[in-house]
């Protein structure tokens, strides 16, 4: 059993890699961190807290960072809609609100209490783990160990050089990927293999569920989002992240070292790796198992109310 601290801008690849994280027998949430990302932080907490409910999972939902260390805030409305999660309706929720605690430090006691036995899956901007770190330094390496997604060693998807996560706060990107943390990160070169067809959306759509019909609105507003700009199939970023805690095996991966270019200008956000002897560096993913993944996703939302 995978126990795990979600750390989520949540928007709609988002709401996928919760809905993985709660249906998979082989994970455990522990806690979810909101940060702000996608969209502001009052919207991804809302968002993070809707999905969960909806999934029927009782977990602590913490507030993270609301802005970036650095840089003025930036945001993903144009895929994700103006609240962040456009597409499905919520009903009033019956229990999930979030606590009063700060995330921050709550993501350092409780991986101080459980050393080397947490991972932490950090699918939106990194500012919260930067954070963290600054403020206890041994958090790094007593994390059991840290997925990201983040970043890209080709074309960009908000610049021509930078990945969004990583863009939205690069001074935390870079922070967090020198820090000697045990790290797997899933850049734009293996995320964008992943897509969602509109056959397998159209055979999501004729299963029951809550859950799933929550998924499948999700899904639709993400299609037409890429639909509208012209770029293809929505692409399944965030969740291949969950995926890889399940079977690491299903992922190629090679060890690099990671750096972010934190100077203003046409590069600024932008990742580059260089190959470095085994654990030396950052776990990246390659490739990972496409048919294998989808299967994951459907036994995750048929477990799911």
């Amino acid at each position: 059993m995978e126990r795990i601290i979600l750390d989520v801008d949540t928007g709609l690849d988002d709401a996928v890699a919760l809905f993985l994280a709660a249906g998979l027998e082989e994970i455990s949430i522990e806690a979810v961190i909101a940060t702000a990302g996608n969209v502001g932080l009052d919207k991804t907490v809302e968002n993070t807290l809707n999905v969960l409910e909806t999934a029927g999972i009782r977990c602590p939902v913490y507030k993270g960072a609301d802005k970036p260390l650095v840089r003025k805030p930036i945001e993903a409305g144009d895929f994700h809609g103006k609240t962040g999660l456009d597409g499905p309706v919520f009903a009033p929720r019956q229990f999930q609100q979030a606590q009063d605690k700060d995330g921050i430090e709550e993501l350092i006691k409780l991986v101080k209490a459980n050393p080397h036995q947490l991972s932490i899956v950090s699918v939106g901007p990194l500012t919260d783990l930067a954070l963290a770190f600054e403020q206890d330094p041994s958090v790094a390496r007593l994390c059991k160990q840290i997925i990201i997604m983040g970043g890209s060693f080709s074309r960009g998807n908000v610049t021509e050089s930078a990945e969004f996560n990583t863009f939205a706060d690069p001074e935390a990107a870079e922070r967090v990927f020198s820090s000697g943390a045990k790290m797997v990160l899933f850049p734009l070169d293996c995320t964008r293999q992943v897509t969602l067809s509109r056959n397998r959306l159209s055979d999501f759509q004729t299963r029951k569920g809550l859950s799933n019909a929550v998924f499948c609105a999700c899904m639709e507003s993400y299609t037409a989002n890429y639909t509208k700009r012209g770029q293809g199939e929505p692409q399944m970023h965030d969740p291949l992240c969950v995926a890889y805690l399940v079977d690491p095996s299903k992922v190629e991966t090679e060890y690099c070292t990671v750096s972010v270019d934190i100077k203003e200008g046409p590069t600024y956000g932008k990742t580059t790796k260089v190959a470095t002897i085994s654990e030396n560096g950052v776990l990246i993913a390659k490739r990972i198992d496409i048919p294998w993944f989808w299967t994951l996703v459907e036994r995750a939302l048929a477990n799911l109310p």
